[in-house]
């Protein structure tokens, strides 16, 4: 069974093929939103037409729908499909689009036929926020991109590779190769997906591994992750990796304070007289770009350690349970909420997840009831009502919110002072080899 990791590249493009490039981001974009603005009136003649007999079989489970030869017409004239709107579409092409790849609109509308399947499939399930219904795609959104399944060549140049993108036949202009800043794996790969964002480039490539690109070593070691705003703890202690201070391994501090001069700066510039102002300058646009560079900055510098952390974890461990967190339920006060989205708990768990399957490595999820915080690790005393430990301690004990004291006198802890961190971390270390516990205790 093939093994899929996708690995995301930025690209170099000269003035030439940045052109191009945004040329097709656009057309992307023109593609799907004429390709949803058919498929809507095409499903609106379909309603108006359709008989109740047809109706009825599609009610049925699929394998027992069965139309007649005219049913089969109809549906193919006036069911909207990925392939119906292809047709229409390709058919209506002005001379303009000829000189782009028509690749860009084959995707395009088979992105737009899986927002509708997996729409219609939500809506059949009655999830409750499942997908929406497909909306129109706007020009200002940060990430414009398109996709592309065929023609595209890597190829390895000195140190880092070199990108060759199909050339369409009536096409007769300038056309470069694309540096981009790795060399590329010696793997097949499948349909690849270009962007760009804040004014760089990107692609990121699906590669298809027979054998997994990392085989993991059994090393015997287990771990629970206790995971705070400021800091991660694990079986090696406590990992600042998002800290905003000087201890951690990613200072952030001075980065978020550009952040609020910038807002500063960009709120000042809204307003003229006292008043928004309804037309932007100049000045308003530049200080727009410096403010989304610095959120950028932020987003990888967190990102790369998320993924640093993540890779240490898989490899040093053989199982591993985290707990599942309320994050809505976390996002307390504005001040709160602001340090909970910066610790990017859903981020590290996705993360972790698809590292873990792939690595081989047991992962268990902690169920969001088990009172990992509230429990001794040492004798398995659960703390109740006035005994608990809040984030501001426990009034009735006198103790710190970082503070875990067991009050069992036949306890090994008792009456001592532990980290309450570390005793969750080994309160959820404790549930890899017994499972029964996961649960309210």
């Amino acid at each position: 069974m093939a093994i899929k990791r996708t690995h995301v590249y930025r690209l170099y493009p000269d003035a030439t093929m940045a052109h191009v490039l945004d040329q097709w981001c656009d057309y992307r974009r023109y593609c799907y939103n004429k390709a949803l603005e058919l498929w809507n009136t095409t499903y609106s003649e379909y309603r108006m037409l359709v008989s109740p007999e047809i109706l009825a079989e599609f009610k049925k489970p699929k394998e027992e729908q069965q139309f007649t030869e005219e049913q089969k017409l109809f549906i193919s004239r006036y069911y909207p499909t990925a392939a119906l709107i292809q047709k229409k579409l390709t058919a209506s092409k002005q001379s303009w689009e000829r000189q782009i790849s028509s690749r860009i609109l084959q995707q395009a509308c088979a992105d737009l036929g899986k927002s509708f399947k997996k729409f219609a499939k939500d809506k059949a399930l009655k999830v409750k926020r499942g997908a929406g219904r497909p909306d129109f795609q706007s020009k200002k959104a940060k990430r414009q991109g398109f996709k592309l399944n065929q023609g595209v060549v890597l190829a390895r140049e000195g140190n880092h590779g070199k990108l060759t993108l199909p050339v369409p036949a009536p096409y007769k202009g300038e056309w470069h190769s694309i540096r981009f800043s790795e060399i590329p794996k010696n793997a097949e790969f499948g349909t690849i997906s270009f962007y760009r964002e804040h004014g760089h480039y990107y692609m990121a490539v699906p590669y298809k591994y027979e054998t997994p690109p990392y085989i993991h070593k059994h090393t015997g070691k287990k771990t629970g992750i206790d995971v705070n705003v400021s800091h991660f703890n694990d079986a090696e202690g406590e990992h600042y990796f998002l800290h905003k201070g000087n201890n951690g391994a990613v200072n952030l501090g001075r980065v978020y304070e550009n952040i609020k001069h910038q807002q500063q700066i960009l709120a000042r510039k809204l307003e003229e007289n006292g008043q928004i102002a309804g037309k932007r300058s100049k000045s308003y646009q530049k200080a727009r770009i410096k403010l989304q560079k610095l959120y950028e900055r932020a987003h990888r510098m967190q990102d790369d350690a998320m993924h640093r952390y993540t890779t240490h974890l898989v490899r040093e461990y053989d199982a591993i349970c985290i707990e599942d967190l309320d994050v809505k339920g976390m996002l307390m006060s504005h001040v709160a909420s602001k340090g909970v989205h910066r610790a990017l708990f859903g981020r590290f768990r996705s993360y972790l997840e698809y590292k873990c399957k792939s690595a081989g490595v047991k992962l268990v999820i902690a169920n969001r009831f088990y009172p990992s915080t509230q429990r001794c690790a040492a004798c398995g005393n659960v703390k109740k009502d006035d005994e608990k430990i809040t984030l501001s301690g426990n009034k009735k004990h006198g103790t710190k919110h970082n503070e875990y004291v067991c009050y069992n006198k036949k306890c090994p802890n008792y009456n001592k002072v532990v980290d309450r961190d570390m005793n969750a971390m080994m309160n959820l270390t404790f549930l890899i080899d017994h499972p029964r516990y996961n649960k309210a205790l």
